[in-house]
Formats: structure tokens, C-alpha cells, sequence
């Protein structure tokens, strides 16, 4: 079986050598003639970009695992251009009318096929939807639910959750000293609990108390989140996200479950027996006037525009889950991002400190509404945290469809893959000069600082942190008005301060290129925004 003998006896050899060489020259052939093709014949082959890019995924896989991502993009952009090929059938962009014809409402465009690994069930949630057409009737049910009614009551439970935190971040127990000041405080860790609490009491009917000192095995779940989405994200960046994506429906997914975490299917649990009790308490109360107006009552309510269906409860069990992992993310790394700023940037702090202590009388005037929105410097240091450390600061993947598309002035057939990395846009020097300095100003015009009104109008119709067009962010109203509140309230009770010596998120020499900076913050890609710090004391006002 193994082996053979000629007719006088003399041994020959295994037998799998007279078939094992065809088969390596048949391997050899085929990666020979891919490599040719990529290099010399794609669609992309005169895209500038690295030049193991252009023939492997192995480059973009790696940096994957490494989480600078983002930052090997931008340096690519720097060395290449606004046009980048990142592996052999991706190439990103840095030029305004890229985006708008990727991410536009006319866009030939669908989703990536790499959005199906993220799937844990037959039918895809509104985020993960790939077919165009699909995602647009889901679309359509997802907006009723996110309407300027349904903002203005989500903001009652943001003010709650704020209030309570804010007290909680105040506490002063455990601080040693006698000056007022707290303990330190990991402002990731912070921003994670409100923000998962909020989105807990929003979307499931009920909060999920994870801020309260208190033991609570759910406290777990936005790091134990965060890991999924890491071990997750380099596969979708890796040679075999192909064969990840096929095998996952043929039992795959089935090995993936019985191999995650206790606090994970606790998580979903969790998710499904609330969505259940929540869907118990909706049925049962009919009245809209004494009805519980959170994000979950507005999904119930909602209609399919062609068969007039609501949401099943399968259905409305993905949604939620999309909706706090989305939330939760972009709300907390964005203000991580803003309160290590605010800590180093001195006059940023009184600026913005003086605009909300002179617009309000009290805490309780810090309302939704036109108040809050006056307050023109808050908003402007919350844009500037979206640019410097954006929600997804890598591409957002799209497939051209059948047609093809012009992208900035040059066509791409259909099966290319093309985006603009949001980091890399954010950190454009063409755009915005100094990107690595956050300066709110870049969005106020002003004779004092020479910021004019063309100025700020260029900047927003180049660099868009919720995306444009059909996919952009369903939430978004809802998170600058809850990132407006959490911010207001808190520097009008609290002062803050950096704590002396601890770096925790700040650049470093040995973090290399594009993150040495020390007043830069740092952050990891995982195509959530991963992120550390800042470390900060509170002390409470003195009126």
C-alpha cells in the first residue's frame, strides 16, 4: 500500500512519490500564475501601494493582529498617495470625491462580502446586511425608530444615567488626600459602563447597573465584547476570510458558540430573555401615553413600508445587539478621546468650561434642546474628537456591484473592493494642516484665529465620521446628543486634571512612526476603535 518492488525485487520507493510531485507542480503553478496576474494583470495592478500588497493579504493581516491597522494605511497614503492598494483586491482613498463616490446615495456599491463573517444567525441585523436592496427595507424600518421624537426621549434616560455616574466619579472614599481631588479614575473603563448602561436601559427596557461598585458579572461583557471583535477582525483581513465565510453556516458557527466564554453566552442570554420580557411589558401596555419611550419601544413600533409587518422578536433581538455594540463603542472611544485632550490642552478646558458654566444656571438646565445646541465650542470639541480618534478607524468595505464605478475620475470594475480609512482622512495635512493637534477652533470662524466660513465647509464636506449615503449611521443623532450631555454636565460639576506620570494611551518614541507624539492619543484597530486611558482625578466645583 505504501510502497512498491520492481519485478527482481529491488525496492522502489513509497508509492505517493509518483503522484505527490504532480501535485506540488499543480500548487506551484497555480500560485505562480496568481501571483502574475495580480502583479502584472488586476484590475489594481497599477495601483501604487506596498508591493507584497499587490500579490498577498499577509501585510494587511498582520497589522491586523497588530491593531495599527490604521496607522499602516496612513503611512502607505504617506508614501504612495490619496491611492493605496492594501492587498491584492482592495485599494483605499484619500480624496474627497472618493468618498463621496463610494460612500454616496448614488454609490454602485454594496457592502463587502467580508461583513457576512460578523453574522451569528440567518438573517443578518441591519449593520451586517450585505444586498443593497435588502439593507435599504431594513433601512427604511431601523429610521422609524430613530426620529427626532424618539431622540428627544432617549435624551431623559441619557440625563439619568449622566447624573448617576457623575456622582459616582465624584465619590472621593477612596481618595487618600484631603484636597477634594478622587482617585485616579481609567476614563476607558468609566466611559464603558455609562455608555453600556444607557444603551442597556435604551434598548433592552432595562439597565444593565454595570457603573454601580457593586459585584456584577456583566461588567465583563464591553472587554469580553472587545476581544471577540479583536480575535474577529484580523480573520476578515486575513488570506481565508473566504473560506471563514463559507464555513461558518456549515457548522462553523456551531464550534464558535460551544467555544465562547460563560460571560458571552450569559451576554446573549441576557440580550434574548430581555428583549423577550420587553416585547411581555410592550404587549401588555397599549397606552402611548403611559408607555416606557425608550429606543425599544420605537423598534416595536415600527413597520416594514411594503407588508406593514413590526419587527419579529428574532429580528429585534439582532437589532438591539447591533445597536449596544455599535453604541457603546463609537459613544466611549470618542470620549476617552476628548477627555485626554481636554486633561492636556489647557486653554481647550477653560474654553470649553467657561462656554457651559455661563450658559447654564444649574446642572438641571443641561437639557436636549436649544441650549445645549447654542453651545457652539462643545460641539466643536466633540467633532474634533471624531476626527482625531475616530469610531472605526479603518475602512468601512465596499464591493463595487455589476457596472463598475468611477471612483475620483477612473473606473473600477464590479468585485474590486474600495473605502477611505477614517484615521488616515482625519489626519489628511492637505485638509487640515496640523492633524495631530486638536485645535476645536479649525470648526469656528473666526477673524481671531483667520478660521473662515469656507474654511470650516471644506473640512465638513471632506471628513464625515458617521459616513454619507444609504449606510451612514442610523444613530447618530443620538450619540452627539448624548456625548453633548455627558460632556456638559459632567465639566459643569466636575473639575479635571490629568494624573502626573501616567501616560496610559499617550504616543510613545517606541510605538514608531505616526504614534510617538505624547499629546497625541493613541488607539488600536480592531475595526471597533480599541482604547486605554486617559488616567484623570475629579474634583467637584466649587460654585
Amino acid at each position: 500500500m505504501y510502497s512498491s518492488t520492481q519485478s527482481d525485487g529491488t525496492y522502489q520507493g513509497p508509492v505517493f512519490r509518483a503522484w505527490i510531485s504532480p501535485i506540488i507542480a499543480i500548487i506551484f503553478g497555480y500560485f505562480s500564475l496568481q501571483f502574475i496576474y495580480d502583479v502584472f494583470f488586476h484590475p489594481l495592478a497599477k495601483c501604487p501601494g506596498p508591493f507584497f500588497a499587490k500579490f498577498s493579504k499577509l501585510p494587511n493581516f498582520y497589522h491586523a493582529l497588530k491593531g495599527d491597522r490604521h496607522i499602516w494605511i496612513w503611512q502607505n497614503h504617506q508614501i504612495y498617495g490619496d491611492k493605496v492598494r492594501v492587498h491584492p483586491n482592495e485599494v483605499l482613498f484619500l480624496a474627497p470625491q472618493a468618498h463621496k463616490d463610494i460612500y454616496g446615495a448614488k454609490a454602485n456599491v454594496g457592502r463587502a462580502k467580508s461583513y457576512r463573517a460578523w453574522q451569528t444567525s440567518t438573517e443578518a441585523n441591519t449593520a451586517l446586511t450585505t444586498d443593497p436592496p435588502t439593507h435599504a427595507r431594513k433601512r427604511k424600518i431601523l429610521n422609524q425608530a430613530f426620529t427626532e421624537k424618539s431622540v428627544k426621549h432617549a435624551a431623559d434616560f441619557v440625563v439619568e444615567h449622566t447624573e448617576r455616574w457623575i456622582e459616582l466619579l465624584a465619590d472621593t472614599t477612596d481618595a487618600p488626600g484631603k484636597d477634594g481631588w478622587t482617585s485616579s479614575r481609567n476614563m476607558s473603563d468609566w466611559n464603558d459602563w455609562l455608555v453600556f448602561d444607557i444603551l442597556g436601559d435604551l434598548c433592552f427596557g432595562r439597565s444593565f447597573d454595570v457603573k454601580e461598585p457593586k459585584p456584577n458579572p456583566i461588567r465583563k461583557i464591553p472587554h469580553l465584547i472587545i476581544q471577540h471583535v479583536q480575535l474577529f477582525y484580523p480573520i476578515l483581513q486575513s488570506p481565508f476570510v473566504d473560506f471563514f465565510i463559507w464555513a461558518k453556516p456549515r457548522g462553523l458557527d456551531y464550534l464558535l458558540n460551544m467555544m465562547a466564554p460563560q460571560e458571552i453566552r450569559s451576554y446573549y442570554a441576557f440580550i434574548n430573555n430581555s428583549v423577550t420580557s420587553r416585547m411581555q411589558m410592550e404587549q401588555e401596555n397599549k397606552n402611548e401615553d403611559t408607555a416606557r419611550k425608550d429606543m425599544f419601544h420605537f423598534l416595536c413600533k415600527a413597520t416594514d413600508p411594503v407588508t406593514g409587518e413590526h419587527y419579529s422578536e428574532d429580528a429585534l433581538q439582532g437589532e438591539a445587539a447591533m445597536l449596544i455594540v455599535a453604541g457603546s463603542d463609537s459613544t466611549s472611544s470618542v470620549l476617552a478621546g476628548l477627555w485626554f485632550y481636554l486633561s492636556r490642552n489647557e486653554a481647550v478646558y477653560k474654553r470649553l468650561g467657561n462656554e457651559i458654566r455661563s450658559t447654564f444656571r444649574n446642572s438641571d438646565e443641561i437639557v436636549s434642546g436649544p441650549k445645549l445646541a447654542s453651545c457652539v465650542y462643545l460641539h466643536a470639541c466633540i467633532d474634533e474628537a471624531l476626527r482625531i480618534a475616530p469610531a472605526g478607524p479603518s475602512e468601512f468595505a465596499r464591493e463595487i456591484l455589476p457596472g463598475g464605478a468611477v471612483i475620483d475620475g477612473e473606473f473600477f470594475p464590479a468585485g474590486v473592493v474600495v473605502g477611505c480609512a477614517h484615521w488616515a482622512m482625519g489626519h489628511n495635512e492637505h485638509v487640515f494642516g496640523d492633524p495631530g493637534r486638536f485645535r476645536p477652533e479649525r470648526y469656528i470662524p473666526s477673524d481671531i484665529t483667520g478660521v473662515t466660513a469656507e474654511d470650516v465647509s471644506a473640512i465638513r464636506s471632506y471628513y464625515h465620521p458617521f459616513l454619507i449615503g444609504p449606510f451612514n449611521c442610523v444613530g447618530k443623532n443620538i450619540a452627539m446628543t448624548e456625548m453633548a450631555l455627558v460632556v456638559a454636565r459632567t465639566l459643569f460639576q466636575l473639575d479635571l486634571r490629568a494624573v502626573v506620570g501616567e501616560d496610559l494611551g499617550a504616543g510613545s518614541e517606541r510605538l514608531g512612526w505616526g504614534r510617538r507624539d505624547k499629546k497625541q492619543y493613541q488607539i488600536s484597530d480592531a475595526y471597533i476603535t480599541v482604547h486605554e486611558g486617559p488616567i484623570l482625578q475629579f474634583r467637584k466645583r466649587v460654585s
